[in-house]
């Protein structure tokens, strides 16, 4: 971030807060690189879209197939044609700072609306680092809009980017996905039936409250007058296991021995316990050095998850034992999968929630009672597609022909550790180390990560497999921009 003085952008910045120097020099970029622009040519930009990693391009890929309305009449009806057909889109994943949710938990949600900032000031400038040799680079379009495809930055962050986007006097829409989960959640409901709804995101959107509040805005705006009560299981550690954080996984691991730089759900962990009292409630998968611990099967000590299913395993079992000690809860109909990466296991999570309606012990089913037959499992991605189109048709900002100045529909990029960085700052695998992520202070204009090309050595083959299977839609985008990028280095 770069810090520009013109009187023009000292007076829009004003707006914001001068004891807060990342938004405000955010602001002040935002203004120079839109200065003069006209409507006409903001409606050519592409539209922008972030996560904390990679699980926000399951929301990219609900927008790209989405056919909820007539393109040509706006009509709520689909046409048999995607609804975003002729935009382009221009996708970050912060893999350097995720995952997100920790932020808040270990009390530095300042400098988590830092992070969110930055990411959206790199969607609406122009520059991004060369892969080879991290050159700056120019000639990234601006966005038009901007999609907020993680929960956590919407809960914390959205109202930070809107700010921003005031203070430099435009008029860009900013969507998060939380409003949109809560819609689904409560449209699946019954009229006048009693119902549980389960939310499953990170740690740190559960401490925020964005959830519980949405989901009681959203009925109250149907007049629902049903019992609605609302679950929270703050999944720590999911979400960096899906993009393979090596905090909570290590994939390949030749043996099933702890791991001292392990920080996920433990037997150990007060912030995470298992509890070995139920061990066999949580039917975790014990091969293949899936799970780590000390003894034997029959007598563990220091028990530590080493899969994505596992952790999917002890967070609904967990969320179960809550709504078992309630006692008088509704049945759970919906679970909202409140973090972006999940809905890549989304079949896991469904496998998971049938085994636990059918867990018995002493031939006496133990959570049957709090479930109903058939559980909707909630994406959000639908509702904020939906809620994109519906923006940008609003502002007259839906492309009528294709844009034409991208040589693809789809540029993808991901945050990397800066050139330089000290040993003492890096894990084994080149990423930053957990004490080092988690140990900076808010309030830093300059960054120590940059934007490079998505590429298979920043994100891994585990990764891109997962993306090829999951979302074949992006994964065709991501290809063609893959080979633009070979043939820049």
């Amino acid at each position: 971030m770069k810090w520009i003085g013109t009187a023009l952008l000292i007076l829009t910045s004003t707006q914001v807060s001068a004891q807060d120097p990342v938004k405000q020099a955010a602001s002040e970029e935002v203004t120079a690189t839109y200065e003069g622009v006209r409507a006409s040519q903001i409606k050519k930009y592409p539209i922008g879209v972030f996560d904390s990693g990679t699980g926000g391009l399951t929301i990219l890929e609900q927008i790209l197939k989405s056919d909820g309305f007539n393109n040509r009449t706006h009509d709520p009806l689909g046409d048999g044609k995607s609804d975003f057909e002729k935009e382009s889109f221009i996708f970050l994943a912060d893999q350097a700072n995720m995952p997100y949710g920790n932020y808040p938990v270990i009390k530095k949600e300042q400098f988590l609306d830092d992070l969110i900032v930055k990411d959206a000031d790199f969607l609406l400038g122009k520059d991004y680092f060369s892969l080879s040799g991290q050159k700056r680079q120019w000639s990234k379009s601006p966005v038009k809009a901007i999609v907020i495809a993680c929960n956590t930055a919407t809960a914390y962050g959205q109202p930070d980017i809107e700010q921003v986007v005031h203070a430099a006097g435009l008029d860009i829409k900013v969507v998060g996905v939380i409003d949109a989960g809560a819609k689904g959640a409560i449209e699946v409901l019954a009229p006048g039936e009693d119902a549980s709804i389960a939310v499953v995101p990170t740690k740190g959107t559960v401490l925020s409250g964005a959830y519980p509040r949405a989901i009681k805005d959203n009925a109250d705006q149907r007049r629902l007058s049903q019992t609605i009560d609302v679950f929270q299981q703050g999944a720590f550690g999911l979400a960096g296991s899906i993009d393979g954080a090596r905090e909570f996984i290590q994939n390949g691991k030749v043996d099933n021995s702890p791991r001292d730089d392990y920080r996920g759900p433990s037997s150990d962990n007060r912030e995470a316990l298992i509890d070995l009292s139920i061990l066999p409630r949580y039917g975790f998968d014990f091969s293949g050095n899936h799970m780590l611990f000390n003894g034997s099967e029959q007598n563990l000590t220091n028990v530590q998850l080493n899969s994505v299913e596992n952790y999917i395993a002890y967070h609904l079992t967990t969320l179960m034992e809550q709504m078992r000690e309630a006692k008088d809860a509704p049945p759970l109909k919906s679970v909202v999968l409140g973090c972006t990466h999940f809905p890549f296991y989304q079949e896991a999570f469904a496998k998971e929630l049938r085994r636990l309606r059918d867990y018995k012990e002493n031939d006496q089913y133990v959570y049957r009672r709090f479930m109903a037959d058939e559980i909707k499992l909630i994406d959000p991605a639908f509702f904020t597609a939906r809620e994109l189109y519906e923006s940008l048709v609003e502002d007259r900002r839906l492309n009528n022909k294709p844009a034409n100045s991208q040589a693809t529909r789809g540029e993808f990029y991901v945050t990397v550790p800066a050139e330089g960085q000290s040993r003492e700052r890096l894990n084994d695998v080149g990423g930053f180390s957990y004490d080092f992520k988690y140990g900076r202070l808010s309030g830093d204009v300059n960054s120590d990560f940059r934007a490079v090309p998505f590429d298979e050595s920043n994100l891994g083959d585990v990764v891109l497999k997962r993306l090829q299977d999951r979302v074949p839609t992006v994964w065709s985008l991501l290809s063609e921009f893959r080979e633009k990028s070979d043939k820049l280095k």
